[in-house]
């Protein structure tokens, strides 16, 4: 077994800025008033994490769903390429709770 060396971080490599990609502890939404539902999205950023292989960027992981009735929330980890190509809004926090996109932000879990 090799000692595992230290992950250096290359400038390229460093998550974007907020402006340019998911900023942990927000949500998004990546529709319009004029698209159906089904046909959009909402994202629950959580955290933002380099991706272990040199040169593959930023993964926001976190929570999504469909926006359509009864959807369920899942799993994911989107790239600036994803936060690009579906222009995502970012929902006001005073928004999140009674927004239509999806259900309140997730609570902490219950102490003993």
């Amino acid at each position: 077994m090799t000692t595992p060396r230290p992950h250096t971080v290359r400038t390229e490599d460093k998550p974007a800025a907020p402006a340019d990609f998911f900023e942990p502890g927000a949500r998004y939404v990546d529709g319009d008033g004029f698209k159906a539902p089904e046909e959009t999205h909402t994202f629950q950023c959580e955290h933002i994490a380099l991706h272990p292989r040199p040169g593959a960027g930023p993964r926001a992981f976190g929570f999504a769903r469909n926006n359509a009735p009864d959807s369920e929330w899942f799993s994911t980890a989107l790239t600036p390429g994803d936060f690009a190509d579906a222009e995502w809004t970012r929902i006001p926090e005073d928004e999140v709770l009674g927004a239509p996109t999806g259900d309140a932000a997730p609570a902490a879990p219950a102490t003993p």
